[in-house]
């Protein structure tokens, strides 16, 4: 631990305090945007239980913030426990599908990005399909079986699953009107998007890499796909792989190095702070660190400031 601040602190003096302060206030432009976008999703969806803003954001953030210190995603379980105990009437299949509804946006933007990313590099699109050209016939009968085979298992995953698509289509709710999902989420997701960038440019400045649309693209994509493939907390290692990849002749590798490592440390280190802040203020601070101790326990590790669970500190229950 002592190590980690050490390494934070010299981090922190690398960069002056108002590119920080610039930074960080992106930072939290990009979760209170995300949060509104939630707060849209869950209220077009739950009419009959629509929780304040304030609710909503401390949630997220909260989220976002233990994302940040375990592993597997497994704030955003956290979350979405968090959202079925306050919401009456909600399902997990039916915040699956507001998840699914939230991400409409950032995947398709994500897309553009990486087939832009593809196309970009030359002879990207110079497969060879010589198998089957040559195999014309056993091509065709793949196709065939193929196409037969999704048929079947879709029909028998319909049946068995119809009710719970039901219940998974009421946190869609919002898709039913699309004037209200292009202005309460499309809009305010691409502010959203717009600040996420702002902190890419704000960090590539401070540590003297260029700044460009198409370099911040690169590093948006690059922190997509870590995100994407993580598994230890933060992303951090693969993260710092992938930008030292996309900005190969940019900037020195010492200095993409410092500014990945920086800029993911001093964000992280707000993340954390501020998303367990707001959800202590929520749910108090023995259910806030309840929820470290047993995401850690399902994850085999262990929390030695953690105090012996009660009956009334519990997390609530993601599982519905």
């Amino acid at each position: 631990m002592a190590d980690w601040l050490n390494q934070f602190w010299d981090t922190l003096k690398a960069v002056s305090l108002p590119l920080v302060v610039l930074g960080l206030s992106f930072q939290l432009l990009q979760t209170l945007f995300i949060s509104l976008a939630w707060r849209n999703i869950l209220r077009a969806a739950y009419p009959n239980s629509v929780l304040p803003y304030r609710e909503v954001l401390s949630y997220y953030a909260g989220g976002a913030g233990l994302n940040s210190i375990l592993p597997a995603s497994a704030g955003t379980v956290a979350m979405l426990g968090l959202y079925r105990s306050a919401i009456a009437g909600s399902t997990v299949a039916g915040l699956v599908g507001a998840t699914l509804v939230q991400n409409i946006f950032f995947v398709v933007v994500a897309a553009i990005v990486y087939l832009w990313l593809f196309l970009s590099v030359a002879g990207s699109f110079d497969v060879k399909f010589g198998w089957f050209a040559d195999h014309v016939g056993l091509t065709l009968i793949i196709l065939v079986v193929g196409t037969a085979l999704i048929v079947v298992v879709g029909k028998i995953l319909w049946h068995r699953l119809h009710h719970t698509w039901e219940q998974a289509k009421d946190g869609g709710g919002i898709l039913t009107t699309p004037r209200k999902f292009m202005t309460q989420v499309v809009l305010v997701e691409a502010a959203s998007y717009a600040a996420r960038m702002g902190v890419n440019a704000t960090f590539m400045y401070a540590y003297h890499i260029p700044v460009s649309l198409e370099n911040i693209f690169l590093i948006v994509a690059a922190s997509s796909i870590s995100s994407t493939i993580a598994i230890a907390p933060g992303a951090v290692g693969s993260q710092t792989a992938l930008i030292s990849v996309v900005l190969n002749g940019v900037a020195p590798q010492s200095v993409i190095t410092a500014y990945t490592v920086g800029q993911a440390l001093i964000t992280t280190a707000w993340s954390v702070a501020f998303g367990l802040t707001m959800l202590a203020a929520q749910i108090g601070w023995k259910q806030t660190r309840g929820l470290i101790h047993v995401r850690k326990k399902e994850d085999g590790e262990t929390d030695p400031l953690a105090e012996p669970a009660t009956a009334d500190t519990g997390p609530p229950d993601a599982t519905g």
